[in-house]
């Protein structure tokens, strides 16, 4: 079975406290193991995550996370 292998990367950012800046926390490869052709979202089960189409081969996904979260 053919995997579609569709790429994204994941930038983890944080709030540097008492300023307006964000700064990047880590930076996470991804990779669809879904099969080829497959409907819907693309999917990397190994970090759990979900994304759509990019317009590009590498899709730039970023989720901001607090340090209390």
């Amino acid at each position: 079975m053919d995997l579609c292998g569709q790429k994204a990367v994941l930038i983890v950012t944080k709030q540097v406290p008492d300023t307006a800046t964000n700064v990047a926390r880590r930076r996470i490869d991804l990779a669809c193991n879904l099969p080829a052709g497959h409907p819907g979202l693309h999917q990397d089960t190994q970090h759990g995550e979900q994304w759509g189409a990019s317009s590009g081969p590498i899709a730039t996904l970023f989720r901001h996370e607090d340090e209390d979260a």
